[in-house]
């Protein structure tokens, strides 16, 4: 009954206790270490052997490729993205959720090709042993707080159930979807809170 008369008369939050809005606010992602790398491509081995990995990992050719560029963007924060038969120099950035001084949660890789266009997250991952416990929403709305001010683009296949609901958590909409079941979602800028 008390219930019903506060929403009568719209009871107004106790100014000994503040509003809440949303959720518990995750700590900010921090750029990936060099020892960071590592993990990052069991990842994606482990996502190209059920075939969601942006990245074929056929050679070691292939390997040795990806982990240059993986360097190239933790120490110099540039992606080196093929372009028309050329390599181009992208902002690039290689972001850790961490619990205090372990090892990353999740990470994920963000580029684009200059300061005016949308970061493109090329591949996000949680741990294995993380899975199933709301980080992967953690981890993008924390992206969309470091990222702030920018709109941010994904494209994965639609059987990353788990991915798809992370993303769909974190305020991203879904776009279209192409012939071959690849979905593209987009987040609106968000501006610091």
């Amino acid at each position: 009954m008390l219930t019903k008369l506060k929403q009568m008369f719209g009871a107004q939050p106790s100014p000994t206790r503040p509003a809440r809005h949303g959720g518990k606010r995750s700590r900010p992602l921090e750029e990936a270490r060099p020892e960071d790398i590592d993990r990052f491509i069991e990842a994606v081995y482990q996502a190209d052997a059920k075939g969601n990995s942006p990245w074929v990992l056929r050679d070691e050719s292939v390997l040795d490729t990806l982990r240059r560029a993986l360097e190239f963007t933790v120490h110099r924060g540039l992606w080196l993205q093929r372009e028309e038969g050329q390599v181009a120099r992208w902002q690039g950035r290689l972001l850790a959720l961490r619990h205090g001084e372990g090892p990353p949660l999740g990470m994920v890789l963000a580029c684009r090709p200059d300061d005016e266009a949308a970061w493109q997250l090329r591949f996000f991952y949680i741990s294995q042993e993380w899975k199933g416990s709301g980080h992967g929403t953690r981890l993008l709305m924390a992206v969309r707080r470091s990222l702030s001010g920018v709109p941010l683009q994904i494209r994965l296949p639609l059987t990353c159930y788990s991915a798809v609901d992370s993303l769909e958590a974190a305020g991203f909409t879904r776009q279209y979807v192409d012939a071959f079941e690849v979905a593209t979602y987009e987040a609106p800028a968000k501006w610091d809170e």
